[in-house]
This record gives structure tokens, sequence and C-alpha cells, in this order.
């Protein structure tokens, strides 16, 4: 009985076979390649790829004809739907030394989420990224800066970038000019940083325009200069950039480079944060709890305080379960603080870890709005007491002891 193995041999065999006798009486290389055009022409791709695996079995096709036609076999197979086998014929040019093929295997791997595939691409990108192509040499820098298919190398991302940086590119000149700003694969430099991220902002790259803004307010890489971090952040609010309206805002609020506007700061940062940025909404917050620029509105700042908590912002956390636990803006919700300074609790090197850790300690051992559990309550108040904080250790003594 013969084995599966066996069968599969022969039938490639009799393939093969019928691919050769079908090949009989044989005909030129031109005709088969005219064959193929036709077939392109009439979007016939299987029968398309057929004819170019013909003419890979000619012994006498010479070496050079032999990789571009495997090439074209692997594009023929992609616009028939079967990518399976395009990369199969891609890989097969690729290994030989044919450019685009090198490029459509990096491309074709980068799509899939497997890590091995991943590796694959990266390997197959850097490739084709040394034939000189600047925008594959930007995809090499940010796959090696950000880890994929492989441990993130900032020393090889960097490498890239600077492959691609004479092109002019202003992502590329913005990724290394954060490169040397952060001292990622490299010593922080922020003069050449500064001289990056000019080039990329010239080139009307928005994240660029922001940080050029903030070096130039804070004298990083070049002199002080608040009239023109205000002319940067302007570049980028014009360019859809929250941060940049932010700092906007701020620069209005202490009148850094314009003369001082409280008004004004609240009106760009509520602006800001509606478009999502939680530092302009935590500061909305302040304002409105504060009465600054506008009528002091505790219920208010209580709302922005909350959209800056669901951004992520812990000191809003602990601010939004403050007022819930006091009932500042709001009736008092033991429940809601407790869950806004619970998410404090879970960040050990919050600086309000202390302080949200003796509120929810208080809120266990009294009950309220939660199961009583005392011996829970001690021990938050304990733990915020061993911390330093100062109601805690004065709650132990008088109010929690016995």
């Amino acid at each position: 009985m013969e084995s599966g193995f066996e069968r599969g041999e022969q039938t490639e065999d009799l393939q093969s076979e019928d691919l050769q006798n079908r090949a009989q009486p044989q005909m030129s290389v031109d005709e088969v390649y005219a064959l193929a055009k036709h077939c392109r022409e009439e979007k016939d791709y299987q029968m398309e790829a057929y004819w170019y695996e013909m003419l890979l079995m000619y012994r006498d096709i010479e070496k050079e004809q032999l990789v571009m036609t495997q090439y074209y076999c692997g594009e023929a197979y992609f616009d028939a739907g079967n990518e399976k086998e395009a990369l199969h014929w891609f890989e097969k040019a690729a290994r030989q030394g044919h450019k685009k093929a090198k490029l459509r295997c990096g491309r074709m791997f980068a799509q899939s989420k497997e890590d091995e595939d991943q590796a694959k691409a990266l390997y197959w990108l850097e490739q084709a990224a040394e034939e000189g192509n600047p925008e594959i040499q930007h995809l090499c820098g940010d796959m090696n800066c950000q880890g994929r298919g492989t441990n993130v190398n900032y020393v090889r991302a960097l490498y890239w970038y600077e492959k691609a940086a004479p092109w002019g590119n202003a992502s590329t000149n913005f990724a290394r000019g954060m490169m040397y700003y952060k001292g990622e694969g490299i010593g922080k430099d922020h003069e050449k940083a500064f001289d990056c991220l000019k080039k990329a902002a010239g080139g009307n790259h928005p994240q660029a325009q922001y940080q050029l803004g903030w070096m130039y307010q804070h004298g990083e890489g070049t002199r002080k200069n608040l009239k023109k971090a205000l002319s940067s952040y302007e570049e980028a609010v014009e360019n859809g950039h929250a941060g940049a309206l932010y700092q906007l805002g701020i620069m209005y609020y202490h009148g850094e480079g314009v003369k001082k506007d409280r008004k004004r700061a609240l009106t760009i940062c509520e602006e800001a944060g509606s478009k999502g940025e939680t530092g302009a909404q935590l500061q909305c917050g302040w304002m409105y709890y504060r009465g600054e620029g506008t009528k002091k509105d505790c219920q208010k700042a209580l709302q922005w305080f909350e959209k800056a908590g669901r951004g992520g912002c812990t000191e809003a956390w602990l601010l939004c379960g403050k007022m819930y636990y006091k009932g500042v803006g709001t009736d008092k919700d033991y429940a809601k603080a407790l869950w806004w300074c619970e998410k404090v609790v879970q960040v050990p090197d919050s600086p309000d870890n202390a302080e949200a850790k003796y509120i929810c300690g208080t809120i266990y051992a009294a009950g309220e709005g939660v199961e009583k559990d005392r011996e829970k309550g001690l021990l938050l108040v304990r733990e915020a007491a061993g911390q330093g904080y100062r109601p805690a250790k004065f709650a132990l003594r008088f109010r929690l002891s016995g």
C-alpha cells in the first residue's frame, strides 16, 4: 500500500509531466511571454501564472530571465488571489537578489501578526532598504524602534533613520530628532535634536512643530524664545495638534510671550479638552474649581476632572475621589469616591497614593457606601501613615484606635 507521501510525489510528477506535455512542441520564450502578457490584459491571472510556470521549466532559460519570471509568477498569483503561492515565488526571486521581490516579501510578511512573520518581514525589508529606498529605510527604523520583528533596537533604528535622512522626509527627521532628544540609540543631543525637528517642522509635521515649540519655550537645544514657541504651537494647532492647543492655553494662563489672559486661557483649554487632551481637561477643572478666568463652579470642575480621569490622569482620579468623598460640586457619594481612590491605590509610585489609601481606609472602616470591613480599613490607613501621611497618623491615634 503506497503512502500519502508517495502518492503526493506521484501527483507532483504527473503534474510536472502534464506541464511538459502541454509545453510540447516547445514554444519560444518570447511566445510564452506574449501569451502571459495577453492573459494579464484579459485579467486572467491564473492562466498568466500557468504560462510563467511553464517557462520556468525551460532548461535553457537564462538566470536573469529566470529570476524575473519568478517575480512575474508571484505577481500573477497575487492578483489571482493566491497569496500563499505568490509569496512562494516572490521568495524564490528575492533569494536571488530581485529588488522588488524583496520588498513584496517584506510587505506581505508585515501584514501578519505572528512574531515569526514579523521577523521575516524585517529581514526582507532591510534587504530592500539597502537598495536605497528611503520609505522602506524609514519603515525599518520604525520596526526596530517599536520592537516589531526584533527586540527594540534604538541603535539599529537610528541607523535606518539616518540612511533615509538625506531625502528630507519630515517623518524621518521627526523620528531622528526625538531619538536625539531622548537619547535613544545615542547620547542626548538637544542641539542636534533641534536641527532635525526644525527640518521636520518645515515639512509641516505637527508633532515636530509642537516639540519645536516646547524647545523654544524651555530653551532646550536653542535659546529660549517665547515668541517663536508661540508661533510653533500655532502652526501645530493649525495642523490639528491638541497638545499644542493646550500649551497655547498655558502660555496665556501664565502670560508667557503674550499678555496674561486667564479667560482666553480657559477658552483655549476647553477647546483642547474637548479634543481629548487630558492635561487641558485637568487645567479646566482647576480653573473652574478656583474661579480663574470664570466664576467658581465646582460642579463644572468635577465634570472636567472626571473627563481627565477617564483619560488616565492619576491626579484627576484623586481629585474626583475627594470631591465625591466630601460632597464638593456634587452630593456625597462614598461608592464613587472609593472607585476613584482605589484606582490611585493601584499606582504605588503615585504621589497621591497615601492620601488615596487613607480615604479608602476610612470608607471601609466606617462601611460608607460599601460593606464594612474594619480590618481592611485599618490596614490601608496604617499603610498611609507608614508613607508619612499625617491625617492617617492622627486617625490611627485618635479615631480608629481601640
